[in-house]
């Protein structure tokens, strides 16, 4: 797991990882009051919103052989944006927790934090805390905010026949990538 020289999160510790992994982080376009304090303030002129989470475990979303950091990263931030835009909303801030092993290199985690701000950035959507823990495995879980900017929720239960329903990009992709990158490693297909 350690290829990468350098430091590892045992080295470094919490607060020294943090110290470094915060700068890289966009702070959101209605970000109050970012990590540092026991929460976040985000702006909600609507005072509706909407909050989803998923998680990436590795060795079931993700393995450290054959994914990028900064690829784990930017996929953590996409599925939640989509899951936002999905019901309609404008999303505003990201809260990341994150479990690492104490010999993950601490190079792993920077690029996991410059992969959800090449996502999130771009659309105004800020980083604004989160939790970080120790464990065997590495766990992203990114828990997403968005405001509905006074529309009413676009909701599954809502669909009627006769209803559009769209979809960007192409679908199966990820299990499409994930069953090849299985096959490849355990030889099949060689």
């Amino acid at each position: 797991m350690n290829s990468t020289p350098g430091p590892t999160v045992a080295d470094l510790g919490e607060d020294a990882l943090l110290a470094q992994v915060f700068p890289l982080l966009p702070a959101g376009s209605r970000t109050l009051l970012g990590p540092g304090d026991d929460c976040a303030v985000l702006a909600a002129p609507d005072g509706r919103f909407v909050v989803s989470t998923d998680l990436l475990v590795e060795g079931r979303h993700f393995r450290l052989d054959w994914s990028d950091a900064e690829d784990v990263g930017a996929r953590a931030a996409a599925q939640n944006l989509a899951d936002v835009a999905a019901m309609g909303a404008v999303p505003t801030a990201l809260v990341v927790g994150l479990v690492v092993p104490p010999d993950l290199p601490v190079a792993w985690v920077l690029g996991l934090a410059r992969g959800l701000a090449s996502v999130s950035g771009p659309h105004g959507v800020g980083v604004v805390g989160g939790d970080l823990s120790g464990g065997r495995d590495v766990v992203v879980a990114v828990t997403v905010h968005g405001d509905l900017e006074g529309r009413d929720p676009v909701l599954r239960s809502g669909a009627r026949p006769g209803d559009v329903v769209a979809h960007a990009g192409v679908l199966g992709r990820s299990a499409a990538g994930h069953a090849l990158l299985v096959r490849e490693h355990d030889g099949v297909g060689r």
